[in-house]
């Protein structure tokens, strides 16, 4: 199985670039949104598995090894970590382990959106892990970081009315999922013509 086979050197460097190229762009889109409270709390999740989604599927092609959804989200599950938030570290091993076992018996088009899709629904524990199961955690690091008062009592507005929630975990779900239909036709149109994969 093409999935199964060693590491090289190759692959270890390709996948900490594009990971640190999919953090780049997820943590840069979330502090672009926070200028306002509507877009950072409803819609930069959503925006940002939109935009990161080519990104993973070109990142699983390249390599094509077991294990580089795991490592990716605990390596974004670290850079959590060192922001304080601690809690994010095992709650993205757990995204990353769903990842690979939805990709354990082969790596293909349907599974890989399967992957992402699920992933994007996932990555919203970002927003309601804190306030469901570690508020004080997460107020006291959001005070010491500088956050207004104004967007802590937005946070909590949207994400405790079920509403809001409901609405922000479909809308996450479907730009996941278009991300990964993006993925799938840059890879068939562009990157396999041009030699990439």
């Amino acid at each position: 199985m093409e999935n199964a086979k060693k590491w090289s050197v190759k692959d270890v460097i390709t996948l900490v670039l594009m990971t640190v190229l999919l953090i780049v762009i997820q943590l840069g889109l979330n502090m672009v949104c926070m200028v306002n409270d509507f877009v950072s709390m409803v819609l930069s999740v959503g925006i940002s598995m939109l935009v990161c989604g080519p990104v993973y599927f070109l990142m699983v092609n390249r390599i094509r090894k077991r294990f580089v959804s795991l490592v990716y989200m605990t390596l974004l599950g670290l850079v959590f970590l060192m922001m304080g938030n601690w809690f994010l570290l095992p709650w993205f091993i757990v995204v990353g382990i769903l990842a690979e076992i939805i990709l354990w018996k082969g790596i293909t088009p349907n599974r890989l959106t399967v992957s992402w899709t699920l992933s994007s629904l996932l990555y919203n524990g970002v927003n309601l892990l804190p306030i469901w199961f570690f508020w004080d955690t997460y107020y006291s690091f959001a005070v010491a970081s500088g956050m207004e008062q104004s967007y802590i009592d937005a946070y909590v507005q949207y994400y405790t009315a079920p509403g809001w929630v409901i609405f922000i975990l479909i809308f996450t779900v479907l730009c996941g999922f278009l991300g990964s239909l993006i993925g799938r036709k840059l890879i068939q149109k562009h990157f396999k013509k041009a030699g990439v994969l």
